[in-house]
């Protein structure tokens, strides 16, 4: 519970006694004496539910208005309800939570990780680390929001601002000493992360994805890099084999701004002498610790160049936020693969099934790259392409596909309001050799049909689900667990 006044003194004066308990977006979910937050959203304009939540019980209602000269306005309602007026609320909102749920984070670390590919893996590589070191950690994304074992699905990569301040509260109190969380360009670009008060920041890379949202590269690359400028941020891990991470290495040009990289020896942190093998990875890492360069044997269990690079990441950013690296690199050894990211399903005498989450053209060159050193035989690609999503990436995807497979089938993964036929139509644009790419719109018939032609020695990767439980056609999510269905048609994972 908290006095209506003093959650908003920070902005204005308002002379109400009202006791409020939580913040709440969806009129729905209303309760007693909830303050109803009436933002204008991307899809729904929260405005237009007021009255529902008033009837619900909403002991007040904070509205976005447009109009700065409105700031603070309190227009009471027929049953004595203050509606009160709140300029850039949607930019605000972060700060409103923040307020509400005093989150200071003196004991929590926060660790920020964006970027097209790899927020995921680093997040829960970084998570697994801090449990080796015999410590809590939670975690903020795509796979679910908590501590590993306890993971609740938030429906986004990113939260809406007052989840995230609820959370970070929430995590505090259960004794969590880090928490990783993705953050997306959706998210920055809407302000949901805007008064969260992380320590390090972490950029992975940026390849074409959301530019159905974002318009262009540079608007897209532009929301990321707004993560790098918030005010509590410590440390800065950027990738130095992007093009994009380079450009920033310039443009920020910050001490506490470090750079990491796969080979570069002008990187903060970077590898040498790098083996790939069956059962992972070994490296040489070198960092430098007060201007000496060290060096450390590092070897890990996940597969290929780009978990390479999320291992490198991960515990590079643990190591700026003071972790030893000798027990990190240890730790390495516990970290196991995360759900649906190069999760191999193998059976004797059948082929190597992996499932990855690959849904974009740089995505799926690297899951090839990857599976092509490790692979004796031909390499299978099953993908598809998202409706009501980026077009433009459709082609390049098929052509991702072709170069990086011995063989390609073609299916349906996520059509949404879209024709599968028609989605799968503008993939084959891509192609430079059509006829020879295996089709079918139904993905489980897609996956039989590849399973029963690939030979023992194959490789087969199936792109695009990961760890994803549904296939949404039509509005509706329909169940669908890809992991499941490969473990089943193997008869052992």
């Amino acid at each position: 519970m908290m006095l209506l006044k003093d959650l908003l003194a920070p902005w204005f004066h308002y002379s109400g006694a009202e006791n409020v308990d939580g913040l709440i977006l969806d009129s729905r979910t209303v309760k007693q004496a909830n303050v109803f937050v009436a933002l204008q959203g991307y899809q729904v304009d929260g405005r237009q539910y007021i009255s529902q939540a008033i009837s619900a019980g909403a002991g007040a209602v904070i509205a976005q208005t447009d109009d700065p000269a409105q700031h603070g306005h309190v227009t009471l309602t027929d049953s004595g309800i203050p509606v009160i007026s709140f300029f850039q609320l949607n930019r605000q909102l972060s700060a409103l939570a923040a307020q509400y749920y005093q989150v200071h984070s003196q004991q929590l670390a926060v660790i920020g990780i964006t970027g097209t590919n790899g927020k995921t893996s680093v997040s829960q590589i970084i998570a697994q680390l801090v449990e080796s070191l015999g410590m809590q950690a939670a975690v903020m994304g795509t796979l679910g929001n908590g501590q590993l074992k306890h993971l609740v699905d938030s429906g986004n990569t990113t939260a809406d601002a007052i989840t995230v301040m609820r959370q970070l509260t929430e995590f505090e109190q259960q004794g969590c000493h880090v928490c990783a969380m993705e953050v997306s360009s959706h998210g920055l670009a809407q302000g949901r992360v805007e008064a969260v008060p992380f320590t390090t920041a972490v950029f992975t890379n940026l390849s074409r994805d959301h530019l159905d949202y974002h318009g262009d590269m540079h608007a897209y690359g532009a929301a990321k890099k707004r993560l790098f400028t918030f005010p509590h941020i410590k440390h800065g891990l950027i990738n130095a084999d992007d093009e994009v991470g380079l450009q920033w290495l310039k443009s920020l040009n910050q001490p506490h701004f470090q750079s990491y990289s796969l080979s570069n020896a002008n990187a903060n942190y970077y590898c040498s002498e790098v083996r790939y093998h069956s059962h992972g990875v070994s490296a040489t890492l070198h960092y430098r610790v007060d201007g000496q360069l060290v060096s450390e044997p590092l070897r890990s269990g996940l597969l290929g160049e780009f978990n390479l690079v999320n291992v490198l990441a991960a515990v590079a950013a643990l190591h700026q936020e003071g972790a030893d690296m000798a027990e990190l690199l240890a730790g390495l050894a516990k970290v196991k693969p995360v759900a649906g990211r190069m999760e191999q399903f193998t059976q004797q005498g059948k082929a190597t099934v992996v499932v990855d989450y690959a849904h974009t053209p740089d995505a799926l060159t690297q899951a090839l790259k990857t599976l092509r050193l490790h692979c004796q035989g031909q390499l299978w690609c099953v993908f598809g392409c998202g409706g009501d999503r980026d077009k433009g990436k459709r082609p390049l995807m098929a052509q991702a596909a072709e170069l990086g497979a011995d063989h390609v089938m073609i299916t349906s993964d996520n059509t949404r309001s879209e024709d599968p036929l028609l989605i799968i139509e503008d993939v084959k644009q891509g192609l430079t050799a059509p006829d020879k790419a295996y089709v079918d719109v139904d993905r489980v018939s897609a996956i039989k049909q590849v399973v029963s032609l690939a030979k023992a020695t194959d490789v087969i990767l199936l792109a695009g689900k990961g760890h994803e439980t549904y296939q949404e056609v039509a509005g509706i999510k329909h169940h669908y667990d890809e992991r499941a269905l490969v473990a089943q048609l193997q008869g052992a994972k």
